[in-house]
């Protein structure tokens, strides 16, 4: 199978490396051709446009940042749907509004192609690692197809249902997580205030109710200096497809609307740029 991957960031190139080293022929495209050199010298061959990749691919990977850029890169003059051959399938792996995936698997649809969502949880991590979980949206038998090269990237793979469904479940997974963050570097903060060691708060709310992923791990990499690669702008944008999301349903989220303003405002004082999000820890120890 001929594979394409478009979006070589912080996850994508880990992930496209992966499938390289399986063995795939790989074609690439980034809006930054530096960030392929490792990957061409490697072997991969590069493309100057989306289409180019998909004239070359059976399988289209994506990981791009925001809805916006997704329907360009699959729908524009130069993108995947303009060279993509009918039986060929299209993945995106990019956090994405549900409403976004259904059009573009019904344009899809039409042209015979094959398209799953396919957002990814892990961080980078698991894109690293190769032990990302996938929530797919879209056809069971169209999944299996393609499941050998998302089993290269990932250890966990959830058919989540129909198109859209793997976005619906990852801005529920996201907009948790968040709420669960938030909630972390408030009792971080009140620790610390109270004269309560950061590693002590780790080491007695790790084994406690009070637990949670994202707490143990960011304040981890927090007191080791580690970097997370997840930044302050994607954190909000999540915050917001989440939150609409929420709202299409007519599901009142009262705490996560207020988690969307905090991170809007981390951002709007200076922090939008930082490529760590969980910068805001020692945002509330200064505070």
């Amino acid at each position: 199978m001929r594979v394409g991957f478009i979006g070589l960031g912080n996850m994508g190139h880990p992930m496209a490396t992966h499938i390289l080293q399986a063995g795939y022929e790989l074609n690439i495209h980034d809006v930054r051709r530096e960030t392929g050199h490792g990957l061409e010298t490697a072997g991969a061959l590069w493309a100057d446009t989306p289409e180019i990749v998909a004239s070359r691919s059976d399988l289209v990977l994506t990981s791009l940042p925001s809805p916006q850029v997704v329907e360009q890169v699959v729908l524009g003059g130069q993108g995947i749907f303009a060279g993509l051959a009918a039986g060929a399938t299209l993945v995106d792996t990019s956090t994405n509004a549900p409403s976004v995936m259904r059009r573009i698997s019904e344009i899809g649809q039409a042209q015979g192609i094959y398209v799953l969502d396919a957002p990814i949880s892990g961080g980078v991590t698991g894109a690293r690692d190769a032990t990302l979980t996938l929530f797919v949206g879209g056809a069971a038998e169209d999944l299996e197809r393609v499941r050998p090269v998302l089993e290269v990237v990932g250890e966990n793979i959830v058919h989540a249902g129909p198109p859209g469904s793997g976005n619906v479940i990852k801005l529920i997974n996201n907009l948790m997580m968040f709420v669960n963050f938030v909630g972390s570097c408030e009792g971080v903060a009140m620790g610390a205030r109270a004269g309560i060691d950061p590693r002590v708060l780790l080491d007695a709310i790790t084994p406690s109710m009070g637990q949670s992923r994202i707490f143990e791990r960011t304040l981890s990499s927090f007191l080791i200096g580690a970097a997370w690669g997840a930044s302050t702008e994607l954190a909000v944008k999540d915050m917001q497809l989440a939150v609409a999301l929420a709202e299409e349903l007519d599901v009142p989220v009262e705490v996560s609307s207020l988690v969307q303003d905090i991170f809007t405002r981390f951002r709007d004082e200076g922090n939008g740029r930082s490529e760590e999000f969980t910068d805001m820890i020692q945002y509330y120890l200064n505070r």
